[in-house]
C-alpha cells in the first residue's frame, strides 16, 4: 500500500515501481493503481480484491486513497514516498492501515526521505504545524512558540533528523527529540500522579 503523487507525463513513478516489483517476482495481476478505478463500481471491485488478498500492492495518492478507502483487512505495510503539507494528511494515510478490521496484529509504516533535499524543510514544517495543533487541542493559549510535544510531533522531528546531511545537525536533532520525549514522559507521570492523588482524596478526605 503506497501513497504517491498523481502520475504525470515523462517519468512515471507508478510504472517504475510496478516494473521493479515485477522484476522481483510479484505477479503483475497483484499490483494495482488506484487511479485506474475511475468509477464507483470499479473502485468497489478494486477494494474487494485488496481485502481478499488478490491484489497485494495498491499504489495511489492521499486524495484518491483517503477517507472511504476501506481496504485494511490484510494490509501489512504502508509506504509514504513523500511528505504532504498538512499533518492531517499523514494521519489520513496511516488511518488506512491502523484501523479496526485489520487481521494483522502488527503493521509497519515506512517513510522515505532523501538527505540534503527539500524533504528536511517539509518535515520541519509538519513538525511546527503539529506543535501548534497540539497546543490548540490541549486548550493552551496560542503563543509564538510552543514547547509541548506529543508522539506524532516527535516522529516528524525524527524523520527530519534523517534528512540532515550534516552529522552535527542530526546529532542536535536527535538530542532535541530525546529531551522532548523525556519532557513528555515527565508530563504524563505528573498527570497520573495528580489523578491518583485526587482519587485518594475521594476515599480519604
Amino acid at each position: 500500500f503506497c501513497d504517491l503523487s498523481t502520475p504525470g507525463k515523462g517519468f512515471n513513478i507508478y510504472d517504475d515501481i510496478k516494473t521493479k516489483l515485477i522484476s522481483r517476482g510479484v505477479p503483475e495481476s497483484e499490483i494495482a493503481f488506484i487511479h485506474t478505478a475511475d468509477t464507483d463500481m470499479k473502485k468497489k471491485e478494486l477494494f474487494a480484491k485488496v481485502r481478499s488478498g488478490n491484489v497485494r500492492v495498491l499504489l495511489g495518492s492521499t486524495a484518491k486513497m483517503g477517507a472511504g478507502a476501506n481496504v485494511q483487512d490484510r494490509l501489512v505495510a504502508l509506504h509514504d514516498l513523500d511528505a504532504p503539507w498538512r499533518p492531517g494528511d499523514l494521519e489520513q494515510r496511516k488511518g488506512r492501515i491502523e484501523r479496526q478490521g485489520n487481521m494483522n496484529e502488527t503493521v509497519h509504516v515506512y517513510r522515505y526521505v532523501t538527505e540534503q533535499t527539500f524533504d528536511s524543510y517539509i518535515w520541519q514544517t509538519l513538525e511546527n504545524k503539529q506543535r501548534f495543533i497540539l497546543q490548540i487541542m490541549t486548550s493552551k493559549s496560542p503563543v509564538r512558540s510552543c514547547e509541548d510535544a506529543d508522539e506524532t510531533t516527535l516522529s516528524y522531528a525524527e524523520v527530519k533528523a534523517l534528512c540532515a546531511g550534516d552529522p552535527r545537525i542530526r546529532e542536535k536533532m536527535d538530542l532535541d527529540v530525546q529531551v522532548a520525549k523525556l519532557r513528555l514522559l515527565k508530563s504524563s507521570h505528573q498527570s497520573q500522579k495528580y489523578q491518583l492523588e485526587d482519587r485518594l482524596l475521594q476515599y480519604y478526605p
